[in-house]
Order: structure tokens, then C-alpha cells, then sequence
């Protein structure tokens, strides 16, 4: 009887399954019907409902409300808040994104996806705070990504958790695109407390799922830029492409394509990333005219494996970078990279606690007409700890070995702690961490301009934060996060004898700062929108410029954008960001004024469309003059119109 009875109820369940856009389990989302709680999601987002649940509403902590009728396949995919920041520390789970284990971690959507694909990366001051980027140097851009006032060099970057930094200048390996992805995890703070993390933070460019329908886009540019993407699913694989004609500031251009391919047949995961770019540079307004053109090339391939509590990780990147110019100077560089890693993970949930060990091998090799064949073997292990159960706590601690050079250390303590019946998250964190110089710092072969310092020291930092989180409604997210950091041994390039330019261990450096956002939705408006305070000084007391602000670091920045939709069909939107002034010596007697950008667009999609839309755009509205970067202008008004097909 009692078996009989089991199978009753089992045949009048349907099993539900909640995930975000990037294919990733939604945990303790809530399903209610007419007001009424069904059920909540497992660790693997799965739930089963009544017999007979033909609509439900679907409601989690940093997603948007899903409402309709269940959809014959059983998954559902929830929208990111485009500002969860210090919403989560999950510690009971097997190592999965980046803001499962850093509380002030901003996770972007695949409409901010979008969006950046079209307005630039620049755009992501009005998405996350206690971020700035500049882009700039021509059609074939350098795209520099600052986090909490840090060097650009401090930022890590990721694809699906497999590193595309460079070895040589700790850049992306690559020119990004934005749409080709389905969400962005920005961590900010502790990145050194885990393998391969950043000294000031990590971007994790994270792949769509496969469930989703598939899609096209086609943009242009008044300054004769053009785009085309797309991305469909293939059995269980999601293939993502991009093509782009891309135009600089002094009439410049350059193309670019890429191809991601992204699986995911449990227990194993896996994604190739290839790219190729070229085209022509633009110099600095305080240097001659140069005819330099650039070409890049890059494949990446990696896959995880994850039979149980083991994980086995693989990834390996080639790449080439070719430089050539007759003016004002003869220069034909090419630079090919080759790099591997693997990694062994073991994790032990023993609920509410949750232990990790890891353990990663890398190899990074160079082969270049300026820096010569280079080559660096890392070792690095981990343990991870944690505890959640109301209070949550998470830890985790490595060691990072190089054959003749120092062995670094990194950590991280994070807490998070409800509060107010839950209407508020409280969360702190301390860390260390640490950067070895970059084979360009070390190796770079004296020029007209610059030449490397090959008596470089690691950086070094310890870091502190504390926030709050408002999350307790669906239609406000707030957060804000205070946080200072001391650097020591920090590597800058800064002009020296001869006005050449060359990298320096600046003995101590002090970081702090205060960054808020806030997500505001109730229909027919929204609002995001970031403020960041900055104050990052030299802090070795023997210095010459002790208490005085790091040359071409802003005061403050920020972004806001507001959408209205109006009629149903129809979505207006306008946005501000900018930054405050970027002093150019230390002495305070020169520096770049602060400025404020406007931007306009709108997105239509009448009835009479289908499955199609139309969108236009204006980027710097009013037409702003201003500097993006020390000698290099931000782009003038530029009008955008793309058309969209979704197929759903």
C-alpha cells in the first residue's frame, strides 16, 4: 500500500527546472500559484509541482519575476538583476561562479549583454560600480579595465572560468565582444584568495545556456562601424558568432570575428573561443602620427569534468599579436603565445558545512621578436572552507609557486549575515593577495618610448570591505560597499630619464573608496545606476609624493540609465556617466577634466514585427569633447540603428 501510495504521488508531480540565462541552476527560487507557494527550488534548481499546474510565477532573489504558463520543455530561464551586488555567498556547493564566493560581485544579464554589445564595454560604469574603463588607441582598441582604482594589470579576465589573460601585459588575449555572451560576473575585491584570481578583481564572461532560442542582430554606425551576431543551439551546444567592422576616432578601421561553441552534457563541460582581428592604430595627441596597424589571433579550448565531489579541469590558449608602422619609426613585432592549465578539485559538502582542495598547474611561453622565448611554470594550491546556515562564512586560502622566483600567498574571509527578518544582507570580507610582473614589465627591450625593469618585485596587498544589501522587494535592489586597501611594491609605468617610460615598484599605495548601486523597476519605468568615491594615494611615508593622488586615477565615477515603456511595444531609454578629474603628475599641476556623457535610444517591437525589433541609438548625445585617456579623445556623437530577430 504504502509503495503504491509513493507512486501516486510521484505520477502527479512535474518537474520543473530553474536556470539563468547562462544554463546555471537557480537555488530556493520560489513557484507560487495564484499567490500561493508550491514549491522552491533544489541545489540543482529542480522542483516538482502538483499535477495539473498549467501557469506559475517564479520568483528568486537577483532574478526578475517569471510569469506565464510552463513551457513544454520544463525549463525556465530567469533574467539577472543587472545589480545583485552582495546578495550571495553560497558555501554548501561545489565551486561554481564568482559571486558564489565574493559578496560584492555585480552578474549582468543577457539584455546588459546586449546593450555593452552595442555601446561598448565603457558602458559598464552605469552596470557595476567601483569600475572604469577606458577605450581607446584607434580602430584596433586597447581596452583598459580598472576595479576599485587599481591598474588596469590587476583585473582578471575569464571565459566560462578558463583564463584569457595574457601573460605578457595581463590584458584580455583577444578583442571581446560583449553580445557573444550570455551574462558577466564582476568581482571586486579578495580575486587572489582563489586560483588564477585577479589582484583588484575578475571578469567571468559567462556562455548562454543552450535551451534558449536563437537569435540575430544586425547594427550599424554613422562613423561606418557595422555588426552582425548570432547564436543558435546545436544538440546540447549553444554556438555563439560575431562580426564586426569597427571604426576609431581618427577615421580608423578595423575588423574582427569570433566563434564560441559552448556544451554542456552533464558531468562535462566544455567551450572553444576563436577569434581573429586587425586593423589600423591611432597615437596619442603628445606623439607623432603613426601609420601602426595591428592583427590578432587567438583559440582557446577548455572542459571540465565533474564525476561526484571530483572536478577535473583542462584548458589550453594559443594566440599571435603582429605590430608593423614605417611612421614615425620601422617596427614589424610579433608576439605568439602558447599556454595550458589543469587543475583537480575535490569538494565535500557535509551540510551546512562545505570543505574544497584544488590544485593547478599552468604553463605560460612566448615567443617574440622584442622580448625573445619567455617562459613561466606555475603551481598554485587552495583550500576552501565554509559554513551557511543563516550566518554564512567562506574562506579559502593558496599558495602560488614559480620555479627561482618568491612563492605568494593569497586569502580571502568573507561574511554574510541576514538581518531584519531578512530585508537586509550584511556582508564583510578581508583579503590578501598578490601580482607577479608581467613578462612586458619585466622583459621589454628599450625603444624611442620605453623599456622594462627587470629588477621588478610582486605586488603585494591586504584588503578590507564591508557593505550592506537591500533586496527584499521586487522592485528595488541596493547596495553599497565600503572598502580600503594597501598595496605594497606596486608596479607602475611611469615616465623616467629621457622622458622613457618604464615600470617601477612604488613602495606602498593607498586604496579607498565607497561604490553603491541601485535597481529600480516598476512598470512602465527602470532604473539602474552606480556612484563610486575614489581616493587612491602614495602611502610610503618616505616618499617624496607621500598623500598625493596616483597620476590618472578619477575621484569619482558614474552611470545611470532610465527606461520607460511606453507604449507596450515601444522601450525609451536615456543615460548619463562620466568621471571626475585624473591629475597627470603628481604634483596636481596638470591633469584631465572631469565630464558627463549623455545617451539616448530606443527599442521597438510593434506586433505588426513578429519575432522581429528595431532599435536606435546615440552615443555622447550632445556631442562632449573630452579625454578619454592621457592624449587620446572619447568618442563624438555617433548614432547607432540595429535590427534584432529573436526566435521564440
Amino acid at each position: 500500500m504504502i509503495q503504491l501510495l509513493l507512486l501516486l504521488i510521484s505520477l502527479s508531480q512535474v518537474d520543473l527546472s530553474i536556470v539563468d540565462t547562462s544554463g546555471r541552476p537557480v537555488i530556493g527560487a520560489s513557484i507560487c500559484t495564484d499567490s500561493t507557494l508550491i514549491g522552491i527550488s533544489d541545489t540543482r534548481g529542480e522542483v516538482s509541482l502538483p499535477v495539473g499546474t498549467d501557469s506559475v510565477e517564479v520568483r528568486a532573489i537577483g532574478y526578475r519575476t517569471w510569469e506565464g504558463a510552463i513551457p513544454f520543455s520544463g525549463n525556465i530561464f530567469l533574467i539577472s538583476v543587472p545589480v545583485p551586488s552582495g546578495m550571495v555567498i553560497s558555501v554548501t556547493a561545489p565551486r561554481g561562479g564568482f559571486r558564489d564566493r565574493f559578496p560584492a560581485t555585480t552578474v549582468l544579464g543577457r539584455d546588459d549583454m546586449e546593450y555593452l554589445g552595442r555601446s561598448g564595454l565603457g558602458c559598464l560604469s552605469s552596470r557595476s560600480g567601483g569600475i572604469y574603463v577606458r577605450e581607446y588607441g584607434g580602430a584596433m582598441p586597447v581596452i583598459s579595465i580598472s576595479i576599485r582604482g587599481s591598474d588596469a594589470a590587476h583585473s582578471e579576465y575569464f571565459v566560462d572560468g578558463h583564463e584569457i589573460s595574457s601573460s605578457m601585459d595581463c590584458l584580455p588575449g583577444m578583442t571581446l565582444d560583449p553580445v557573444l555572451f550570455g551574462g558577466l560576473e564582476i568581482a571586486r575585491g579578495g580575486g587572489s584568495g582563489f586560483l588564477k584570481g585577479g589582484m583588484a578583481g575578475t571578469l567571468n564572461f559567462i556562455p548562454e545556456s543552450a535551451g534558449l532560442p536563437p537569435r540575430a542582430s544586425l547594427t550599424a554606425g554613422d562613423d561606418k562601424s557595422i555588426t552582425f551576431s548570432g547564436a543558435f543551439t546545436s544538440g546540447i551546444n549553444r554556438v555563439a558568432l560575431s562580426i564586426r567592422r569597427l571604426a576609431g576616432i581618427s577615421g580608423s578601421t578595423a575588423h574582427d570575428g569570433s566563434l564560441l561553441i559552448h556544451g554542456n552534457d552533464s558531468p562535462l563541460t566544455y567551450g572553444f573561443l576563436a577569434a581573429v582581428s586587425g586593423g589600423e592604430t591611432e597615437s596619442p595627441d603628445w606623439t607623432l602620427p603613426t601609420d601602426g596597424a595591428r592583427k590578432r589571433y587567438s583559440f582557446d579550448t577548455w572542459g571540465r569534468w565533474s564525476p561526484g565531489r571530483v572536478r577535473f579541469s583542462l584548458g589550453m590558449r594559443t594566440g599571435r599579436h603582429q605590430y608593423v608602422s614605417t611612421e614615425p619609426s620601422i617596427v614589424d613585432d610579433t608576439h605568439d603565445e602558447l599556454g595550458g592549465d589543469l587543475t583537480l578539485e575535490y569538494n565535500l559538502p557535509l551540510l551546512p558545512f562545505h570543505l574544497g582542495l584544488s590544485a593547478n598547474t599552468s604553463l605560460d611561453r612566448v615567443w617574440s621578436t622584442s622580448l625573445g622565448e619567455r617562459d613561466r611554470v606555475t603551481g598554485e594550491t587552495a583550500l576552501t572552507a565554509g559554513y551557511g546556515d543563516g550566518l554564512s562564512i567562506s574562506a579559502s586560502a593558496s599558495l602560488n609557486l614559480v620555479s627561482s622566483q618568491r612563492t605568494m600567498y593569497g586569502a580571502v574571509l568573507s561574511m554574510g549575515l541576514p538581518a531584519l527578518d531578512s530585508l537586509l544582507l550584511l556582508h564583510s570580507s578581508a583579503s590578501t593577495g598578490f601580482r607577479r610582473p608581467s613578462l612586458n614589465d619585466l622583459y621589454w627591450p628599450e625603444d624611442n618610448f620605453a623599456h622594462g625593469n627587470p629588477d621588478l618585485l610582486p605586488e603585494t596587498s591586504v584588503e578590507f570591505e564591508s557593505g550592506i544589501s537591500f533586496n527584499a522587494v521586487d522592485w528595488l535592489t541596493f547596495s553599497a560597499t565600503g572598502f580600503i586597501a594597501e598595496t605594497d611594491d606596486l608596479i607602475r609605468w611611469e615616465p623616467g630619464e629621457g622622458g622613457k617610460w618604464s615600470p617601477v615598484n612604488i613602495a606602498g599605495v593607498l586604496r579607498k573608496g565607497i561604490e553603491t548601486e541601485v535597481w529600480f523597476s516598476d512598470s512602465p519605468v527602470e532604473i539602474t545606476g552606480t556612484l563610486t568615491l575614489l581616493d587612491v594615494t602614495d602611502n610610503f611615508i618616505e616618499s617624496v609624493n607621500y598623500g598625493r593622488t596616483l597620476p590618472y586615477t578619477p575621484d569619482y565615477t558614474f552611470g545611470v540609465q532610465a527606461g520607460v515603456e511606453y507604449p507596450f511595444w515601444a522601450h525609451w531609454s536615456v543615460s548619463a556617466s562620466g568621471m571626475g578629474i585624473r591629475f597627470k603628475n603628481y604634483s596636481e599641476t596638470s591633469w584631465m577634466p572631469a565630464y558627463m556623457v549623455f545617451e539616448a535610444g530606443v527599442d521597438l517591437h510593434p506586433e505588426f514585427m513578429g519575432n522581429f525589433s528595431f532599435n536606435a541609438s546615440a552615443e555622447n548625445l550632445f556631442d562632449k569633447d573630452y579625454q578619454e585617456t592621457s592624449g587620446y579623445s572619447g568618442k563624438p556623437r555617433t548614432l547607432y540603428f540595429g535590427i534584432n530577430w529573436n526566435g521564440n
